[in-house]
Parts: C-alpha cells; structure tokens; sequence
C-alpha cells in the first residue's frame, strides 16, 4: 500500500483532521494532503508525519491493520475541562530507538514510577497538549551543572523546530541523548553544558539531529 494511503488510514483511525495532524506534525495541510492523495512509497515528510500521528516510519510504511487507539490517549485528547480538575499528568517512558531509524517507540512506565503532576494553568499557558507531553529521567553527567543524573524532565513532542540554545531530546546514532542545540559556523550541534569538553564534546548535526521533543520543564532535587 502506498505511503500516502496509510497517512489517511492512521490519521482516521485517530479522528484527526488534515489541520490536526498538520499542527502536531509542522508539515503544511496542502502537503499532507497531496501525500494522502498520490501512491508515493516515500517522502522526506514521513518521519515529521509518523511523529504527529505518535508512531514510527516503519509503523506508518507498514500495511497490517491499525491498532485500537490508546484510550487513555483519546480520552486526554478529547475530555472537557473541568472546573475542579487543577492538574493533569504527564506519564513517564522510556524510549527505544536504534541507530539509523528516525523513529522511535515509547514503553510507558506505568505501575513503576508515579507521572509528573502538572497545574493546568501551566499547560494552557504555554498551549501544551498533555497526550504530547513525556517525562524522562536524565542519566548521566553530561548536562551538569544544567541537569543532573537522575534529575527529571519534560519533553514536547510537537516542538522539534531547530533552535539555537534550547535544551532537546534526541535521537543521536540509536542513543537517547538530552542536549542543547547550538549553531555555529552555518552548522547545527548537540552540545553538553559540562565543561568537560573532552568527555562531552559537541555532536554534528545532520537530517535535523533526530530531534524528538524540546526540553520544557526539569524536576531536580539539586540546589
């Protein structure tokens, strides 16, 4: 089956709308639409679209028959306000990549750890969506004195826009790694905030750094 007619089964399948899917994926409406309506096998759109639909460009290529939507998911996405309800949750994952595949795939870690409770304010704010929202635990020192090993961040599936200075998640060589984004000299890198230049040296960007999400908020217990 063509690329462009597994676009529209999943988008359907998820009740999105052209516009919807445009606004989680960053791909404009038109294109959306000329893929869904051309037998292309591929297009350096895929891994921007698979991401909006929250699968992989394996899953999106593949023909089986949909899975039955996540119906936590729907209810997060489609569930009235109440006036009561002060904070939402943001659930905490891990997440499996592999070298030269630019998705990825998420295990919730429900039963284990307890998600992040976020004020709704917050979320409306900032015009955050809390199905698009994970929580992940840092590891490492790289982002110290920023973040620390085993501190806790949130990170915004729908902003993976390149933008110098802001801290991502990241898809580098089928390693998950959090690092800010710098430009310099006309080139994109993934940098470490440690000083320490020789164990944490800058990472070369290409197709986009395999961004997954921007770094929007940090739990930390370090003061």
């Amino acid at each position: 089956m063509a690329l462009g007619k597994n676009i529209r089964r999943h988008r359907t399948a998820q009740g999105l709308t052209l516009e919807q899917l445009s606004e989680r994926s960053g791909v404009d409406v038109g294109t959306i639409s000329a893929l869904e309506n051309r037998d292309s096998v591929r297009s350096r759109y895929a891994s921007a679209i698979a991401r909006g639909l929250g699968m992989s460009v394996e899953e999106l290529e593949h023909d089986g028959p949909i899975a039955a939507a996540d119906p936590t998911a729907m209810a997060m996405r489609h569930a009235p306000t109440e006036p009561g309800d002060n904070r939402l949750p943001v659930r905490r994952v891990r997440f499996k990549i592999s070298a030269g595949i630019s998705g990825y795939e998420i295990e919730y870690e429900d039963g284990e750890s307890e998600p992040i409770f976020m004020a709704r304010r917050w979320f409306d704010q900032h015009g955050y969506r809390p199905d698009r929202l994970l929580a992940i635990k840092v590891t490492g020192r790289s982002m110290e004195p920023s973040l620390y090993d085993g501190d806790l961040v949130i990170v915004n599936l729908d902003d993976t826009r390149l933008q110098d200075g802001q801290v991502f998640a990241a898809n580098y060589e089928g390693e998950l790694v959090i690092k800010r984004l710098k430009r310099d000299a006309q080139q994109w890198f993934l940098s470490s905030d440690s000083p320490d230049k020789i164990r944490f040296g800058d990472k070369r960007c290409t197709d986009g750094c395999g961004l997954i999400g921007r770094v929007v908020y940090k739990q930390s217990e370090h003061i």
